[in-house]
């Protein structure tokens, strides 16, 4: 009895390193729509330009690996999808980051244990974060596997 159990607790066990193998090698490109007509497209959102293009060629990459060839891109676009202008985005991102660091470093224990400064630019800068933490930015890219 022992041996039987055993025995379908290791196909149970191979069964599921299997499905889930199977799975995560989805998983690499889940934003990739396959073409009839052998161009592909890949759409990815991001809070960055740069994340939103990195994502989308890696998939393309992850994409066409699959079947050992290699990635070449027919068409690429970066779009900014946002509500507030992108400039003032980029601006209120920036001053945020450095918000948070100098309002961390600077709140000072005062009399009595009274935390002073410091702490209202912390939470400017959290609340700036917010404001932008979206992802703004759609890259949409077509290629071929060859």
């Amino acid at each position: 009895m022992t041996l039987i159990r055993t025995s379908v607790s290791v196909q149970i066990a191979l069964v599921m390193v299997l499905l889930g193998s199977f799975f995560t090698g989805c998983a690499h490109h889940p934003d990739v729509r396959p073409g009839a007509d052998g161009v592909h497209r890949v759409v990815v959102r991001a809070m960055s330009k740069e994340d939103a293009e990195r994502d989308a060629i890696s998939q393309a990459e992850s994409y066409c690996s699959q079947t050992k060839r290699s990635v070449a891109f027919v068409e690429e676009k970066t779009n900014y999808t946002g509500n507030m202008d992108e400039s003032t985005r980029d601006t209120v991102r920036k001053a945020s980051k450095a918000a948070m660091v100098l309002g961390g470093a600077g709140v000072l224990v005062g009399p009595e244990g009274v935390r002073e400064g410091g702490g209202v630019l912390g939470t400017a800068g959290t609340v700036g974060t917010i404001m932008t933490g979206g992802k703004d930015y759609l890259a949409d890219m077509r290629f071929k596997c060859q």
